[in-house]
């Protein structure tokens, strides 16, 4: 009987204990007509992109909060996946990632990948969301935590943050790009509603682990040459942008798989 107890224990505590993890890292990289972008790219004394082409497109800033990241399974269920702790520079927690893609930053603001931590298991295919959740987004960001505590990426107009940001030019057009909340009324510490939730979900479908995050910035040109859009609908340039993005019952255009 003593045998039998110890044995009953023993399989009490393997149900107990944890199941087992698996890290993945997911690389975000920039590109421009199917070309990647990165340091290599540079100019030492250009603020700008080079790409060595005719005419050269220059990016300024592409900066965007990640939240949400789920994997689907071999048995089409998809799996939330968490971030790993926080780093050095601060630029994720748990549950929320900022990404600065901009080439040839001197002080990068943000990561360029997701260090993500997931049960162990085999994954395809890839979802996220697009901004800062509901429950986060009205906070000082003089208070928040990393990655929400820098000020410049916040709209105190909104009451909430930049969820995504694009400063683009190339020939004689430029893309301003400011996705947020917008249409909120109330002030930080009080309830906020905002009109416009604008925050955009990701589908790829066809990713494996091991492959990398591609963003197509001439995808902006093609489709819209030159706009500047801060948030509200009903601006001139945004319904393009937010379509090309996925807002508004449409398919994102900006986001593909690149192994």
């Amino acid at each position: 009987m003593k045998r039998i107890g110890i044995f009953i224990g023993l399989l009490l505590l393997l149900g107990c204990s944890e199941a087992p993890e698996q890290r993945l890292e997911v690389p975000f990289s920039l590109h421009f007509q199917g070309e990647l972008i990165d340091a290599n790219n540079c100019q030492v004394d250009s603020q700008g992109l080079d790409l060595n082409a005719t005419p050269k497109p220059v990016v300024n800033a592409v900066t965007l909060y990640v939240h949400n990241v789920e994997l689907q399974n071999h048995q089409g269920q998809w799996v939330r996946a968490r971030l790993q702790g926080a780093t050095e520079q601060a630029w994720h927690d748990e549950q929320i990632a900022l990404l600065d893609l901009t080439p040839c930053q001197a002080e990068p603001v943000g990561g360029q990948a997701l260090p993500l931590v997931l049960p162990k298991g085999q994954y395809q295919g890839l979802r996220f969301t697009l901004g800062v959740p509901e429950a986060l987004n009205h906070q000082d960001p003089l208070q928040a935590k990393p990655p929400l505590d820098l000020p410049a990426f916040q709209w105190h107009w909104t009451v909430g943050y930049k969820f995504a940001f694009f400063d683009l030019a190339w020939r004689e057009n430029s893309v301003k790009y400011h996705l947020g909340s917008s249409g909120c009324t109330g002030n930080i510490g009080e309830t906020i509603s905002c009109q416009y939730k604008n925050r955009p979900q990701v589908s790829l479908t066809h990713f494996q682990p091991g492959d990398k995050v591609a963003l197509e910035l001439r995808q902006f040109f093609t489709e819209l040459p030159h706009a500047r859009c801060f948030g509200k609908p009903q601006d001139k340039g945004c319904e393009t942008l937010f379509n090309l993005i996925g807002l508004q019952q449409h398919e994102q255009r900006l986001f593909h798989v690149v192994d």
